[in-house]
């Protein structure tokens, strides 16, 4: 993709994107573009579904609650064979929640599992605003398809039901001699589990460690806080440690 497109603005969008078509902007995407960013009549945009690519844009018709908009041509394809990275999570409060969101669709993680447990702190989530946040993560940082957001469930209806043929890491900061060390992930498919503050209990700790769908992982000497341990992890996936 060409330097010069790096500028515009870039939305994700549900709709096809196709040669010589048009795109309907609903009454958001119009207040955006209009009273936002102040875009009018012939201005350019990207969009990506992603599935389509990413796609220069034409504003055509723009006003309060609603736009049309011409599919120019195709500026990036779409992506082949992303390795999936799972992360399961403990919401935590509000203001530290958002920044893991933002942060775990900025290091690659394809799919996004609140769990509760016995010390989650955070056990009404927003899935509206945490599926907007996703959405702005994904448009902010060039990605070319958004984190899959999976319901809450309860920690061990999560590991319980869990049928993918990748094994979850568990990190247990008081099992470091069980197990890998993050150092030693690779990039690839990955689930990774993170815990809330002060950790999982006893019996949630006898659980992981007992159960075949787990590996324990210990990320070193130091405790992290919930989001830092969950971007030290997606980063280790991604080979950025």
């Amino acid at each position: 993709m060409s330097d010069q497109y790096f500028k515009l603005p870039r939305i994700f969008i549900s709709q096809d994107l196709k040669s010589d078509s048009t795109l309907s902007l609903d009454d958001a995407q119009a207040h955006y573009f209009k009273s936002v960013i102040r875009r009018k009549e012939g201005d350019n945009f990207r969009a990506f579904n992603g599935k389509d690519g990413e796609w220069l844009i034409s504003i055509e018709e723009l006003g309060k609650k609603n736009g049309r908009a011409r599919i120019i041509e195709k500026i990036r394809p779409q992506p082949d064979d992303i390795p999936p990275v799972h992360l399961l999570f403990a919401p935590i409060k509000k203001q530290r929640l958002d920044l893991l969101i933002e942060k775990a669709v900025e290091l690659g993680a394809t799919d996004l599992h609140p769990v509760l447990t016995a010390h989650t702190e955070n056990r009404k989530i927003n899935e509206t605003r945490m599926a907007a946040q996703i959405k702005e993560a994904s448009e902010q940082c060039e990605r070319m398809q958004l984190s899959k957001l999976h319901p809450i469930e309860s920690l061990n209806a999560k590991i319980n039901n869990w049928a993918l043929d990748i094994k979850i890491k568990a990190c247990l900061e008081r099992e470091r001699d069980k197990g890998l060390r993050i150092k030693d992930v690779k990039p690839g498919n990955h689930a990774f589990l993170v815990g809330p503050e002060g950790g999982f209990n006893d019996q949630e700790t006898e659980f992981l460690l007992s159960n075949n769908k787990i590996t324990p992982i210990s990320l070193g000497e130091v405790v992290y806080r919930a989001e830092t341990a969950s971007m030290i992890c997606l980063a280790s996936a991604n080979n950025f440690s």
